[in-house]
């Protein structure tokens, strides 16, 4: 399997206006450039929550799906 096929990086959204653009320091929290909005990057990550477990099912599924295809082929070559 090739490991990268399945990384995905998902664009957080601010919660208040949508916008996908953030300014951050090394500290804990993220502006949105859009709104000005200040809020902590897990209050970003949880605000954003069913976007990512929606992202991570879509991932989950197609690798079901590769597995599948892979294991129909390896047992065709075998018979």
């Amino acid at each position: 399997m090739r490991n990268n096929k399945y990384d995905r990086s998902v664009p957080m959204q601010c919660p208040t206006c949508g916008g996908t653009d953030f300014e951050s320091d090394e500290g804990p929290e993220v502006r949105c450039i859009q709104c000005d909005r200040t809020m902590t990057k897990d209050e970003l990550r949880e605000a954003n929550s069913e976007r990512i477990q929606a992202e991570v099912e879509e991932v989950k599924a197609e690798i079901v799906k590769d597995i599948k295809r892979d294991f129909s082929k390896m047992f065709k070559k075998w018979k």
